[in-house]
């Protein structure tokens, strides 16, 4: 099986719907019951969304190598004092930090 993540690049491995074989896109939602299942978003070669596949099945996409270049930010928070901002990137991998330590990376980059 393919256990795709959300934001995951795939390709599709057979024709669905209207979009052929080889088409890429993004995963923007997971299901796993009553069976696993991809909501996938078909972009063009220059990332414009063509259309929405739904239920799309494992078999039916390949999960494709992400390259540093396509990680995306995903969500940004800042907490109320705007002290501190934690960051979610379309690989899953998040971080937080302070202002104090972007401000100092700043000053030292200055």
């Amino acid at each position: 099986m393919t256990k795709a993540k959300r934001y995951d690049t795939i390709v599709l491995t057979q024709p669905v719907a209207s979009f052929r074989q080889g088409q890429k896109g993004a995963v923007v939602e997971v299901y796993t019951t009553p069976c696993e299942a991809y909501d996938i978003e078909i972009v063009d070669e220059g990332g414009t969304t063509k259309g929405l596949l739904e239920a799309v099945r494992p078999e039916q996409l390949q999960v494709t190598a992400a390259s540093p270049a396509t990680i995306r930010f995903t969500a940004i928070r800042i907490d109320g004092d705007g002290s501190r901002a934690s960051v979610e990137f379309s690989d899953g991998s998040h971080i937080t930090t302070y202002a104090e330590e972007l401000y100092s990376l700043k000053q030292k980059a200055a």
